[in-house]
């Protein structure tokens, strides 16, 4: 059984919309200026210690996600100072603050749309993987990727299926409520489970189910893989 004390998100791969996959490589690689490369119709970026994918595909709808890297959690000034440089941060419709507090969680964080509409957040914890880096931020500090939104339309079953795997909610709940998230791994390494519908932070788009696959990993146990597919099934293993 994988700690969740433990567990890490090392991979995340998500669907893109082929026409789109220029701009995505070139906010990613050379505005945000993350180690990465296309190859094919597939773009590859280092997070940290993560690896985050994008795979262009042919004749599908625009898939969109919400998506959350880890920031050093002494470094959220300068992580959205960088972010607001290259895209325009997103408020709650009808507002105009930029930077939200989670005070349950001891976190703070700001989001921005990338040129696919996902949802991009930068997210710090106090006092988790704190930097001794100074001013501007630099990619290289990003600490790997945090969150990823699992839309899926039954998030009890998809919990039951991911505490086979050793993994747990941790935050919220996984409920047959239209408005429930359930946070399931542990803080900074998160798998969002959600229903479809469920308005996002902070735009209030409602959540869509998009094909993906995430690989998560914690030293000494095997790995756990999760995806969703081009049907919606949700399926987790282990290897």
């Amino acid at each position: 059984m994988t700690p969740r004390s433990a567990i890490r998100i090392e991979r995340v791969s998500l669907a893109l919309a082929e026409d789109l996959l220029p701009a995505v490589a070139r906010f990613y690689l050379d505005e945000l200026g993350l180690e990465g490369e296309v190859r094919g119709r597939t773009l590859r970026l280092a997070v940290g210690p993560a690896t985050l994918g994008f795979e262009a595909q042919a004749g599908i709808r625009r898939p969109f996600y919400h998506l959350a890297l880890l920031v050093p959690g002494n470094r959220f000034e300068a992580a959205r100072a960088w972010l607001d440089s290259h895209a325009a941060l997103l408020a709650r419709p009808g507002g105009h603050e930029t930077v939200f507090d989670f005070e349950a969680w001891d976190a703070r964080a700001c989001y921005a749309h990338d040129p696919a509409s996902n949802i991009l957040e930068l997210i710090a914890h106090h006092g988790l993987a704190v930097s001794p880096e100074s001013g501007c931020l630099a990619p290289g500090e990003l600490r790997g990727i945090s969150e990823i939104g699992v839309v899926t339309a039954d998030p009890p079953a998809a919990l039951e299926r991911l505490r086979s795997a050793g993994l747990e909610l941790w935050s919220g709940e996984a409920s047959d409520r239209p408005t429930a998230l359930g946070f399931v791994g542990r803080k900074a390494h998160t798998l969002i489970l959600c229903p479809p519908g469920r308005p996002w932070l902070p735009t209030g788009r409602p959540a869509e189910t998009h094909p993906l696959e995430v690989l998560l990993g914690a030293d000494g146990s095997p790995a756990i893989t999760v995806r969703v597919d081009q049907g919606h099934a949700l399926e987790v293993s282990t290897v």
